[in-house]
């Protein structure tokens, strides 16, 4: 083969997706039922993920934003103040 060669992808045990993300099986499971992280493929009696779809899971989230303790639980507004403006109450909330 040339230049061209073709490199096969690699392919990760559990034990290794969760030395990357540093999270734990059920969470894995987890996200990828809410499709928010990258499908395993079945490869004979195991599960694998492709090294690739792991790392760039990881660099998106290491590009989203960071949580800052000032702003625990505020949600961002329409005018991206990060501000909610609570106007009215529902009428299952009044006393």
């Amino acid at each position: 083969m040339g230049a061209a060669e073709i490199i096969p992808e690699i392919q990760l045990r559990l034990e290794q997706v969760e030395a990357q993300t540093g999270m734990k099986k059920s969470y894995i499971y987890r996200e990828m039922a809410r499709g928010n992280f990258p499908l395993a493929h079945k490869v004979g009696s195991g599960t694998r993920w492709y090294q690739s779809d792991v790392q760039r899971w990881i660099a998106a989230q290491s590009a989203a934003p960071r949580w800052e303790p000032g702003r625990a639980g505020v949600a961002a507004n329409s005018d991206g103040s990060g501000l909610q403006t609570v106007t009215e109450r529902s009428p299952a909330a009044q006393p």
